[in-house]
């Protein structure tokens, strides 16, 4: 039988706001790894934090607190962390991309300390992230510290690697809730948890509200590409217009209609390439399709559009929320022109507390649009179709921009 005791790789708005919430009320102690070592020290050192979870149904904010759990850095008690993954039956990752290597490899080391001790109970790795291939990638790096066959045979017998969508969104505490608690985090109440049901190498966990399904691979594409990404246009979009917060964006007739579109195109594209109806893909985010409705709009919550489009060389990327979706509807047979626009909007994204955005400002300034497409996108002019596509967004970048035409070097 499975041990009740959960290891949550990541202590960000995800892990402590959403896992340690679901665990932590099904019984189970909580283990937090965490890379940041200042982060580590007062989770500790407090011993417990408030979550501030925001009511879809009325807009008020609830509060509770989640306490008894450990916590170790991963760069700094590296053995402890191993022990702890060496133990448990589940674990949760919930990191950004550029993290993906270091954890795989702890993966693979603390693997290779189970087999070393002879345990054989299964190890199911549960990902809460938001790009595409996680089980994959986090594999794949677990395999580079398990050269022998025995040890590849071991992985593939005990240890699952999970893929999940999250849709439980996390904001930025108020100055109000810092103040009260400077560890807290403020979240959404969504408690929908799709999960592959499909790569468990042992039971589900106990107690844990999921929504099991098959298909995944569809699932989890429709969710970053679809999902994700009418989200960050939403970011993207509004900064144009000089919103702050999300709801004004979503208060904006001409945005909603631009991300129905761009949708549509990623929704084709899917659908198509995996062989999947609208309807289950729209299945896995408990999604209805609904008309431009202002009345509907939380004016209340206060996410904000730089938070919502942080980090925009991650969000360009090939195989990411505008480009990936956008090849792919190109692959069969559409031209994704309202997915295009999407990625145009992100190249004028700036936010003053994102280096990343102003990188982009800055290699653009240096070497022009259709370099830093080729660069943050990943799109080759060699390529028919990609230099269709660059020659897309580069179009729509300068119809959008204020440039002089006589100026432009296109």
């Amino acid at each position: 039988m499975a041990n009740k005791q959960v290891v949550l790789i990541g202590a960000g708005k995800i892990g402590r706001g959403y896992m340690a919430d679901l665990f932590s009320r099904a019984g189970y102690a909580l283990t937090f790894l965490e890379y940041s070592p200042e982060l580590v020290e007062k989770l500790n050192e407090q011993g417990s934090y408030t979550v501030f979870m925001l009511s879809r149904q009325t807009g008020e904010h609830s509060k509770f607190r989640i306490g008894g759990y450990r916590a170790f850095c991963t760069q700094t008690q590296y053995e402890q962390c191993l022990e702890a993954l060496a133990e448990t039956n589940y674990a949760t990752v919930h990191v950004y991309p550029g993290a993906c290597e270091s954890i795989g490899h702890m993966l693979g080391d603390a693997i290779r300390l189970r087999r070393e001790r002879g345990n054989e109970q299964p190890l199911d790795i549960l990902t809460c992230v938001n790009f595409q291939a996680p089980a994959e990638i986090l594999r794949g790096y677990a395999l580079e510290r398990l050269p022998s066959a025995e040890d590849k045979a071991f992985l593939d017998a005990h240890v699952g690697f999970v893929e999940t969508l999250i849709f439980r969104n996390g904001g930025i505490p108020t100055p109000e809730m810092l103040a009260e608690d400077p560890l807290c985090v403020s979240v959404s109440d969504n408690t929908h948890w799709p999960v592959d049901r499909d790569a468990f190498r042992g039971q589900p966990p106990e107690g844990i509200e999921m929504d099991l399904q098959d298909n995944f691979a569809a699932r989890l594409c429709y969710k970053v590409w679809a999902g994700n990404m009418t989200h960050c246009g939403q970011a993207f979009y509004g900064r144009m217009y000089g919103y702050t917060y999300a709801y004004e964006a979503a208060l904006n007739p001409y945005i909603f209609k631009n991300n129905a579109l761009a949708k549509r195109e990623a929704s084709f594209g899917i659908c198509t390439e995996y062989h999947a109806p609208q309807e289950l893909l729209d299945s896995s985010m408990n999604f209805k399709p609904k008309r431009f409705d202002p009345a509907a709009v939380n004016t209340e919550e206060k996410d904000t559009l730089n938070r919502i489009g942080a980090d925009p060389i991650r969000k360009l990327r090939r195989n990411d929320r505008f480009i990936g979706p956008a090849i792919l509807a190109m692959k069969h047979g559409r031209l994704p022109y309202f997915l295009a626009r999407g990625a145009a909007m992100a190249l004028y994204f700036v936010s003053p507390t994102d280096k990343t955005s102003q990188a982009v400002q800055d290699y653009i300034a240096e070497h022009g649009v259709q370099a830093a497409i080729q660069k943050f996108c990943g799109l080759s002019p060699e390529d028919p179709a990609e230099k269709t596509l660059l020659e897309l967004i580069t179009g729509i970048y300068y119809e959008i921009g204020d440039q002089y035409p006589f100026d432009i070097v296109y």
